[in-house]
C-alpha cells in the first residue's frame, strides 16, 4: 500500500504542501521538512518503519529524515550533498536497489531540478518522482547547480522507464503517468522556441524576455521566472542558437 501525507508547508513552490510517501507501512520517500507534527504523523502511520528515502537536499524534503533516525533509529539512504555524510546510511549510486515490503525499490539518476537529485522506481512501474515531475504545474531549474540540459535527459530516462503512476514530492499522484511525462518534455521544448522567437531580431536582457513571456505572472515568482529563462538560455547557448554579450541575448 502507499499513501501520502501532506506536510503543512504550502506556498509558490511547494503547492498545498510536501508528500511524503509511505510504502507498505516500512520505507517513506522524503519526510519533508523538521516539522514535528508532521514527523509524527508519518511515524504513526509506518509503524515498521525501516529505511527513508531522500529524493534531493532541499529544506522542504531532506531535513525530516534526520530527525527521524534521532528519533526511531531509521536508516537513510539519500545522494550524496542530500544531508551530513555521516547520517546516510545507504549513499546512492545510480541502479542501486533495495526491499521494501513486497517490492523492490530501484534508484534512478534524474540530474537537472538539483545535481544529486534521484527518483525512486519500483519492480511495479510506480516513480516517485521528487521535485523533478510534480503532481501540476511544472518544477523549477536553478542554474548553476540546476541544469536544463540533464533535465531534460532525466525526463526522457523517466519516460523510457514506462511508469504507470507517478507519485511527486508536490501536488496529487498521476496515473497519466506517460501523458504527463510527455507534457513536461514539451513545455520545456515550446518554451525554448518562445524564447528563441523573442529574440529574433532584437537582443532582449532577462528581465525583458520575462516581461514578454511571463506578462501575467504573480509578482511573487518574477525572480524565479527569470531564473528559469536564464536555465533556458544556458541550455540554448550550449545549442548554439543563442548568443549573449554578457547582459543581452539573441538568437543565432
Amino acid at each position: 500500500m502507499i499513501r501520502s501525507i501532506r506536510a503543512d508547508n504550502p506556498g509558490p513552490f511547494t503547492l498545498d504542501g510536501t508528500r511524503s510517501w509511505i510504502i507498505d507501512e516500512r520505507a517513506i520517500v522524503d519526510p519533508g521538512p523538521d516539522d514535528a507534527v508532521h514527523l509524527a504523523r508519518l511515524a504513526d502511520a509506518a509503524p515498521d518503519l525501516e529505511l527513508i528515502f531522500v529524493t534531493h537536499r532541499h529544506a522542504d524534503h531532506a531535513p525530516g529524515a534526520l530527525r527521524m533516525k534521532q528519533q526511531y533509529g531509521t536508516k537513510i539512504a539519500a545522494p550524496a550533498g542530500a544531508l551530513d555524510p555521516e547520517a546516510i546510511d545507504f549513499l546512492l549510486h545510480d541502479e542501486a536497489t533495495f526491499t521494501v515490503g513486497t517490492r523492490t525499490m530501484r534508484a534512478i539518476a534524474t540530474p537537472g531540478h538539483t545535481s544529486e537529485h534521484f527518483c525512486f522506481f519500483t519492480d511495479t512501474r510506480e516513480l516517485f518522482t521528487g521535485d523533478a515531475i510534480l503532481g501540476e504545474g511544472t518544477t523549477t531549474i536553478f542554474p548553476p547547480d540546476g541544469e536544463m540540459a540533464s533535465y531534460m535527459s532525466s525526463l526522457e530516462r523517466m519516460r523510457a522507464l514506462d511508469p504507470v503512476i507517478l507519485y511527486p514530492g508536490h501536488g496529487p499522484e498521476r496515473v497519466d503517468a506517460i501523458e504527463w511525462i510527455d507534457y513536461y518534455i514539451q513545455h520545456r521544448i515550446e518554451r525554448s522556441q518562445e524564447i528563441v522567437t523573442a529574440l529574433s531580431g532584437s537582443s532582449r536582457a532577462i528581465g525583458e524576455l520575462r516581461r514578454l513571456i511571463y506578462s501575467d505572472l504573480d509578482a511573487r515568482l518574477h525572480d524565479a521566472a527569470e531564473t528559469q529563462l536564464l536555465a533556458h538560455l544556458i541550455h540554448l547557448q550550449q545549442q548554439g542558437r543563442v548568443s549573449c554579450d554578457g547582459v543581452r541575448y539573441r538568437s543565432n
